[in-house]
């Protein structure tokens, strides 16, 4: 009976503070190699990382810049949130960018957070993003200003319907 008790207990701590940490399925969270030294960044830093403005990581690793396909909601945050770009925009400024030598190429397209999650976990360097529930211990999410994925106050939200 005892055990019972103790296993319902836990089960409703664990609903408090699920709910407490915020919505992961609405957070879109920034993911490197678990072995990445890349642990936080500023939003400034992010935009420059991914508008392959800054090139290399902490360790000196070339960043490898991964997105989603066109019209998912996880693209579309990245683009207003980390780009403040439109898709029109986006693809604009990597074609110029490709164009001028800025960069060798646009983003390497993903289609599914299982592809993103298995090339970033075997791509040092790689820089990819998928919804915060989708997290696991292949690949490490990367705290910007300060908050993770679940924390009050992450900037990187997907809107709910």
């Amino acid at each position: 009976m005892l055990k019972r008790f103790a296993f319902v207990g836990l089960m409703a701590s664990s609903l408090v503070l699920n709910t407490l940490a915020g919505d992961l399925s609405t957070d879109l969270a920034i993911i490197v190699s678990k072995n990445s030294p890349l642990e936080s960044v500023t939003s400034a830093e992010l935009a420059k990382i991914l508008k392959a403005e800054k090139s290399k990581g902490p360790d000196g690793a070339k960043f490898v810049l991964l997105t989603r396909e066109v019209g998912s909601p996880e693209r579309a945050v990245a683009l207003a949130g980390i780009y403040g770009m439109t898709d029109g925009e986006y693809n604009k400024f990597f074609l110029q960018a490709t164009f001028t030598g800025a960069v060798a190429a646009a983003p390497k397209q993903i289609g599914s957070a299982a592809s993103m999650k298995q090339f970033v976990a075997g791509t040092p360097g790689a820089v990819g993003y998928i919804r915060g529930n989708e997290l696991d211990a292949s690949v490490k999410a990367v705290k910007i200003d300060g908050k993770a994925p679940g924390e009050e106050g992450y900037k990187l939200t997907i809107p709910t319907k």
